[in-house]
């Protein structure tokens, strides 16, 4: 997602928490339109999902998070805002 300076800050969070780990972070999908936005994490689930769930709680987003099963198991997570409060986050993780 261009200009998100949230999400660029997101990602390199995760870059720097699994090191050599993970190199490709495809796993993780944003969706945004124009009331709600998206954030899907299909692998690395908790770890993942932990780290976001930090930055959001810290300050103080609202946000709801859906798990997603496939045959029984979870296999993912989506987390959902409201696109003023990924605002909120893009004018506090401006560089």
């Amino acid at each position: 997602m261009e200009n998100d300076a949230f999400f660029d800050y997101y990602l390199k969070s995760l870059k720097f928490y699994f090191g050599d780990r993970c190199k490709d972070f495809g796993f993780i999908k944003f969706f945004k339109d124009k009331n709600n936005c998206f954030i899907t994490i299909e692998d690395y689930v908790l770890e993942s999902f932990v780290v976001l769930s930090n930055f959001l709680s810290t300050d103080r987003i609202v946000f709801s998070c859906g798990i997603i099963y496939s045959k029984g198991v979870v296999t993912g997570v989506e987390v959902c805002m409201n696109v003023l409060e990924l605002e909120r986050l893009n004018n506090l993780y401006k560089i």
